[in-house]
């Protein structure tokens, strides 16, 4: 949103001129779209996971939504101090527990909007207010409402709400003269359609027949014509220097809440033309944005110097019209001026347009590399597996006759019999080795196709018990001859998904054949189970060897290992392909995967995704 876009910005420009160097994290809670409470626990859960481990020195939260939930849950940030903004609450401070918290309160100031659009509209008889049912739409209404009174007999007040965007779309589209709209804030229509600040603006300001007023900068310059405007970057700013003052060693109770209108009147001057509106109306100190610039305006320095030019000519000239000679010389030495600047500006268009040209060409060579490498992978994807495929197939051919023809030969002979079972164990080298080649390159194939968006997603409703049933033998097969065992664990009546059983499988074998690669004793475990949320949730955890601590940021990254010196280095190394296929997979359907391991003491990988449950 366009509102907390600027107050972040406002943020991150205070805290970058700091001489501190300081790492900051940005959420957006978009709670103009979700509002549940479940969507709320799923936020607890999500920020928990995250920050649990965080120290933060302080957490900046920008509306009434976020202050709400920061009060609410100050555990998540590890009670870290408080700094709000962009509150329309403007008794908050006196309504809540203000200990270890401080921040600015958004005073937006209808009441000299409303007067801006008196002073700019003389016949002014009747304001539309155009308002939603949000939090801030609420906040706004009540405040308008509190000032109705002061205007009895001087200008009627008509409420659009409740509205779709069409109905408003034809209500405001046929106002009378003498009228205006107020737009305090429609983000949802009556119907529950959303819509960001820029899609509403400019939506109403299409059809409307007569003046748009509002109060918040991210709708100037967009349709309405101006008012008493709150600036988000403003807010975003004066909450980074008190989290400056609190991190420098402040207390939060020692600072008071800022609840002065430091508003400004700003307009668009383009708004004001289209309804024929004197620009000589606004108020003093008012700032116009799109205002034409006149010629000595935008060309002052140059104009300025030019003149001066002109005057030291007119000098020079004077002083040499005593000599013809010197006339002549003048002449002269203009005209080379002249050719030397047409010269001088037929090379730069030259230079301008050869950039121009190897700009084009390097281009078309990056769309051609970018092409030969699609290409590429599925040419030597294809080749290599048609061999390889050949190659297998002969191997087991040729391991089967030789037990069947000549190892009967050999066993008569001790030398013959140690040589015929050295050949057998180097057919079976080969033939593990063309199988892990095999599975290399489906990987690799597997993960460009998901990259480019090609891969097929058949999707289907999913039985999960039914699945889990079917996985089990599978999953069972890694453990054949080791002495780990695996169980698994599935909740009964699990909830159904619409996913691609194939991939969900091919999931759960990477997770599970991973666990049973690196764990020699103890055992690996799949639990299944959902979220307090609904979601199907299933957890592989291992007692094998783990992964060190600073490895795990990476492990889902494209074929990213980890470092040699803290694995066994008789284990086979794998692409570092199945994790990062795993992620892409998951995130598809809109689950998060995450894994929790300490070394040498076992992993455990989990996966959530959502359901088809109501």
């Amino acid at each position: 949103m366009l509102w907390t876009d600027s107050i972040t910005r406002g943020v991150s420009d205070v805290l970058s001129k700091d001489s501190t160097s300081y790492k900051m994290y940005v959420e957006h809670m978009d709670t103009k779209n979700y509002f549940s409470p479940e969507y709320l626990e799923l936020l607890k859960e999500q920020y928990r996971f995250k920050y649990s481990d965080v120290a933060f020195d302080a957490v900046i939260v920008s509306d009434d939504n976020a202050v709400n939930f920061a009060v609410n849950n100050r555990s998540l940030f590890n009670n870290a101090p408080i700094v709000f903004c962009g509150v329309n609450d403007l008794d908050f401070h006196n309504t809540h527990d203000m200990s270890n918290m401080t921040g600015v309160l958004e005073f937006t100031d209808i009441r000299l909007t409303i007067e801006a659009a008196l002073r700019l509209q003389p016949d002014l008889k009747r304001m539309y207010v155009v308002v939603d049912d949000t939090t801030t739409g609420m906040i706004s209404r009540k405040l308008i409402q509190d000032i109705l009174p002061d205007y009895r007999g001087r200008l009627d007040f008509a409420w659009i709400d409740k509205m779709s965007m069409a109905e408003v779309k034809k209500t405001i589209s046929n106002l009378a003269k003498g009228s205006a709209v107020l737009l305090a804030s429609f983000n949802r229509d009556g119907l529950g359609n959303w819509y960001t600040y820029t899609e509403s603006i400019t939506q109403l300001r299409s059809v409307t027949s007569v003046p748009i007023y509002g109060m918040w900068d991210f709708y100037l310059g967009r349709g309405i014509v101006g008012g008493m405007i709150t600036s988000g970057y403003r807010h975003g700013v004066m909450a980074a220097e008190i989290a400056l003052d609190i991190m420098n060693g402040m207390k939060p109770s020692d600072i008071e809440v800022v609840t002065q209108d430091s508003n400004q009147y700003m307009f668009d001057y383009n708004e004001l033309e289209s309804f024929d509106i004197n620009p000589r109306l606004i108020p003093k100190n008012s700032v116009v944005i799109n205002k034409p610039i006149n010629l000595y305006e935008r060309y002052r320095s140059q104009i300025l110097i030019a003149a001066l030019l002109v005057l030291t000519m007119i000098l020079f000239i004077f002083k040499l019209l005593a000599s013809n000679r010197a006339k002549r010389l003048v002449e002269n030495e203009l005209e080379e001026m002249n050719k030397y600047q047409e010269s001088l500006i037929e090379q730069r268009t030259e230079e301008l347009v050869q950039r121009s040209r190897e700009l084009e060409m390097a281009n078309h060579e990056l769309k051609k590399v970018d092409n030969l490498k699609t290409a590429v992978v599925n040419t030597v994807s294809h080749d290599l597996r048609t061999p390889l495929t050949s190659v297998l197939g002969f191997c087991k051919i040729i391991e089967r006759d030789f037990i069947k023809y000549f190892v009967p030969l050999c066993s008569e002979y001790a030398d013959l019999g140690e040589r015929s079972e050295r050949i057998r164990k180097n057919l079976g080298i080969i033939e593990s080795e063309g199988e892990r080649l095999t599975r290399l390159i489906n990987d690799f194939l597997d993960l460009s196709k998901i990259d480019a968006g090609e891969i097929a997603w058949n999707d289907v409703s999913i039985d999960t018990n039914e699945l889990f049933v079917q996985a089990l033998p599978i999953l069972e097969g890694y453990f054949t001859g080791t002495a780990v065992k695996f169980h698994m664990e599935v909740d009964d009546n699990l909830p159904g998904v619409v996913a691609d059983p194939d991939r969900l499988l091919q999931v759960l074998n990477n997770l599970v054949g991973n666990a049973a690669k690196f764990t020699f004793h103890g055992s690996v475990n799949l639990r299944v189970t959902t979220t307090e949320g609904g979601w199907l949730k299933a957890t592989v955890s291992d007692t094998g060897m783990g992964i060190p601590k600073e490895e795990l940021a990476n492990i889902f990254d494209k074929f990213y290992q980890v470092t040699q010196s803290t694995i066994n280095t008789n284990i086979a190394r794998g692409s570092g392909m199945g994790l990062a296929i795993s992620k892409r997979i998951v995130e598809h359907y809109g689950g998060m995967i995450s894994a929790e391991s300490e070394h040498e003491y076992g992993s455990s990988f989990t996966f959530t995704i959502p359901t088809t449950a109501k």
